[in-house]
């Protein structure tokens, strides 16, 4: 009984951890597919990350090659102290790459955020991530969830002779 309740919370587990990269997938954001166009010298940037982009092609060269291996959404609220505006709602949408550039010679984990506020503002970061990030993140819930199976795999009962 107590295997099973694991097998169905394991389960809602790896699906709240894989739908974000799922979803990305089959509806990628624009936004980060702009930006991400314009490191490989294949588009314009978007206006509020000229910046970003310039600064990342000085210090590592054009994106060369890009896959993507996971994504986070993330919806925030602020409220200010003082009581005199309302809250503020701010949308991240975070995608992670391997990542090639021109002038690194290893392949690098790399973020790219989208801040989004209420008033339409953006703001854009690139960052580079601990591959150790990726692999706690996305190795607990399917080690949880293999040890689950185990669990409710069908026992034979003590004394019981396999055929």
């Amino acid at each position: 009984m107590y295997a099973i309740i694991l097998v169905a919370l394991s389960t809602l587990f790896m699906a709240a951890t894989f739908f974000p990269f799922l979803y990305s997938i089959l509806v990628p954001n624009e936004d980060i597919e702009r930006f991400v166009d314009a490191l490989k010298d294949r588009g314009e940037a978007p206006l509020d990350a000229d910046n970003v982009v310039e600064q990342t092609k000085a210090t590592v060269g054009s994106l060369t090659r890009a896959i993507q291996i996971g994504a986070y959404f993330e919806m925030s609220l602020g409220f200010h102290l003082s009581g005199s505006h309302a809250p503020e709602h701010t949308h991240a949408s975070q995608t992670t790459y391997i990542a090639w550039f021109q002038k690194v010679p290893k392949p690098m984990l790399v973020s790219v955020t989208l801040y989004v506020n209420d008033e339409g503002g953006k703001a854009y970061g690139l960052s580079e991530v601990a591959p150790l990030t990726m692999v706690r993140g996305y190795g607990v819930p399917v080690a949880l969830f293999a040890a689950s199976l185990f669990l409710a795999r069908k026992r034979s009962p003590p004394g019981a002779t396999a055929c």
